[in-house]
């Protein structure tokens, strides 16, 4: 993935190193490139050293704690950059791509953070939460600006290039559907339900057989039944370190009570989100699916000349973020998810990608329009 910038930028004679001379240090073009490579690089040696528990043993918070962080910071501080070409009136391909891709990429960050408050913080299970909410939204917005990117321009496609896009939009729709539920469904088809046990039948107990002289006859001293007491269910297990007329209902709730560190509207609301699990999964697929045709028809439109540097990067992070989801959309179906696994390395490596192509973007953009005033002016 990092090769690929380097390749991308030592394609074209951007002289990056005077138009970072021109800015502030801390937001030059060679500091924010370098900047995002060392945060890719930072985010995969973490997961790689520490991904994998010691047997027996689950991931440590720690580990948790520093994925999140890399993960939503990379996401905020590229929605940062985008914004940044917004609020630039010299970029080529438009203010307002930028601040849907920028607003996607700060809602992807919400939903990081409520992710980890819904798992890790207030116990509650995060198959669907209110991340979800900002996840999904993240999708339509980054779907806004890439459209964007592309509906305006003339796209001069040949009909290999057309078959090119679809092929890649029809692998990725069934794909994605087979991940996300013929692969979930197989898994049930697998779970046999056991046979019953038979029951050997015993026989009725002879009155006039000779009793056992080894059985010990009733006590006489036992007190004798209330006749008016309810009869006891002899398939009820007893516990004989509680007595007979203690009731264990109101210890079992104040016991769960205590250990549920959620607030009541996220218990209300996680119970309330629970039915949709299956259409949230649903959109995911699609929104995947969308990003995926739109990150085919950006690299074959844009692939060659100076402008489509950014584009390239911008295609890299939805494909990098459709292999994430891809990866997450499996596990989950084999019910075998399990937070921290070395492939959401890629949800890092796609808000750094977007986050590359933002700085590229804004670099070519400011350099063409300082030449084309030199040409006017000599």
């Amino acid at each position: 993935m990092h090769l690929t910038f380097f390749v991308v930028c030592s394609e074209e004679s951007i002289p990056l190193s005077k138009q970072s001379s021109t800015a502030s240090p801390l937001l030059s073009t060679n500091a924010l490139l370098t900047l995002g490579i060392v945060w890719g690089l930072i985010a995969l040696l973490f997961f790689l050293f520490f991904s994998v528990p010691p047997p027996g043993q689950d991931r440590p918070q720690w580990y948790l704690n520093g994925i999140t962080v890399l993960e939503t910071g990379a996401f905020v501080l590229s929605s940062l950059l985008c914004f940044r070409n917004w609020k630039s009136g010299q970029i080529v391909s438009g203010r307002t791509v930028w601040f849907w891709i920028g607003l996607g990429l700060l809602c992807f960050a919400f939903g990081n953070l409520m992710f980890y408050l819904w798992g890790n913080v207030w116990g509650k299970d995060p198959a669907v939460s209110l991340g979800d909410a900002f996840y999904l939204l993240s999708y339509i917005f980054l779907a806004i600006g890439m459209f964007q990117a592309v509906l305006p321009r003339r796209l001069n496609l040949e009909v290999s290039q057309w078959i090119l896009v679809a092929v890649v939009g029809l692998l990725g729709v069934g794909l994605a559907f087979f991940l996300s539920y013929r692969a979930g469904a197989e898994v049930e088809e697998a779970v046999t339900v056991p046979d019953p046990v038979p029951v050997e039948e015993v026989a009725p107990a002879d009155p006039a057989a000779p009793v056992d002289p080894a059985l010990a006859p009733a006590d006489p001293a036992a007190p004798p039944v209330d006749p008016a007491a309810p009869p006891v269910d002899p398939a009820a297990p007893v516990d004989p370190a509680v007595p007979p007329d203690t009731a264990a209902a109101p210890e079992v709730v104040e016991a769960a009570a205590v250990s549920s560190t959620a607030p009541g509207w996220v218990v209300t609301l996680d119970a309330q989100l629970e039915p949709f699990e299956g259409t949230v999964g649903l959109l995911y697929v699609l929104g995947d699916c969308l990003l995926l045709v739109v990150a085919a028809t950006l690299l074959v439109a844009f692939w060659g000349g100076r402008f489509s540097q950014s584009w390239k990067l911008i295609a890299i992070a939805a494909i990098c973020l459709y292999i994430a989801d891809m990866c997450f959309a499996y596990y989950v179906s084999q019910a075998n998810y399990e937070e921290g696994s070395l492939w959401e390395v890629f949800w890092t490596f796609s808000a750094v990608f977007f986050g590359l192509g933002a700085v590229v973007e804004y670099a070519i953009s400011t350099r063409s329009r300082r030449s084309s005033r030199r040409r006017r002016a000599s």
